[in-house]
């Protein structure tokens, strides 16, 4: 009888047994769970990527995800310092302040959005057209809102004003306003200036009330806006699955931005974002952010935003983007896979 049990109990831990790609035998576990920081719909579009099992080969295999939002690219660093989330939405300056205050092992590993590059959108900044700011000088003694303060966007506007010799406290007020209440506070005069996002920047300029004083692209020239960063941990500990889930991640970024599939697409962020589809034309159009095909993000644009940042005093040292925090090991084994495919 003991040998019986001890028979079965051998084929147990065996039927456990998997077979991994790489021919290495591995006890079957669960799906990996992956806890994304978000903050903007519909650029980041992470809460929507997933809802398409039919164009996903491993999510709920080999790994799930949780989307969690968050006001701005900042806050995420505290989260994950935290352990709250695995991979975050940064912007370059919330990469340099996460690694040189958090002391994170942050990673660069994917494009989320870029701004200016070639004719596609640039983040508008926008006054009202009767306030009587005609240049960024204009808005001495006055308030800006910001998304978040170390935000992507809050760094076009610093180094915009820095390029007009303004700093903040001295020469104009910062408060801090989540995005989708900017442009209300614009209109009722509580803040002078604001960052005004698609599809409610072209919204507002269509109304002739409102225009954009600069530009993103003006402040600081293309550059990679937001960029989706992991913990090092975490990609060590799963790299397998998350293979899995890059080649998944970026499959549904290029199914999104075919634009064969334009009004499907639509579609499904208008219902997620409860909003009408014909407000959201513009996405995936030159109106739109520009997203690397791949989802490869522009290292080099991260680095010069890093330094933009640290000359502007509001990080207090730089860092060495590429190689310390940068694996594209992922993106690149997703391109792979695709192109293998097709």
């Amino acid at each position: 009888m003991a040998t019986r049990r001890g028979a079965l109990a051998l084929a147990a831990a065996l039927a456990a047994l998997i077979i991994t790609p790489g021919g290495m035998s591995a006890a079957r576990a669960d799906p990996v769970k992956i806890r994304i920081g978000w903050s903007t719909m519909p650029g980041h579009l992470i809460p929507v990527l997933y809802s398409k099992p039919e164009i996903l080969k491993y999510y709920g295999k080999s790994y799930t995800v949780e989307p969690i939002r968050f006001r701005g690219s900042s806050p995420q660093i505290t989260a994950m310092a935290a352990g709250e989330i695995d991979m975050a939405a940064f912007g370059p300056l919330v990469l340099a302040l996460a690694v040189t205050n958090a002391r994170l092992d942050a990673k660069v590993v994917a494009d989320i959005i870029q701004d200016g590059v070639g004719d596609y959108h640039s983040e508008t900044f926008m006054v009202r057209a009767d306030s009587g700011i005609e240049k960024v000088t204009d808005m001495k003694g006055k308030r800006v809102g910001t998304n978040a303060i170390g935000s992507a966007s809050d760094t076009a506007m610093r180094a915009m004003f820095r390029k007009n010799n303004m700093q903040d406290k001295r020469d104009y007020t910062m408060v801090e306003v989540a995005f989708p209440n900017i442009p209300a506070m614009i209109d009722e005069k509580k803040i002078d200036l604001g960052t005004v996002l698609q599809p409610m920047s072209d919204q507002l300029l269509a109304t002739g009330k409102y225009k954009v004083l600069f530009t993103s692209k003006d402040a600081m020239g293309p550059s990679q806006l937001v960029f989706l960063t992991a913990n090092g941990k975490f990609l060590n500990d799963n790299r397998q699955a998350l293979m899995d889930f890059f080649e998944d991640h970026v499959r549904a970024v290029r199914w999104f931005t075919d634009p064969k599939n334009h009004d499907e697409a639509v579609k499904i962020i208008a219902t997620f974002m409860q909003q009408p589809p014909e407000t959201l034309g513009y996405l995936f159009t030159k109106e739109d952010y520009f997203r690397d095909p791949f989802m490869v993000p522009n290292v080099k644009a991260i680095q010069e935003s890093v330094d933009i940042a640290v000359d502007l005093g509001l990080a207090p040292r730089g860092i060495k983007v590429d190689p310390d925090y940068v694996d594209l090991s992922f993106v690149k084994e997703a391109q792979k896979r695709i192109e293998a495919s097709q």
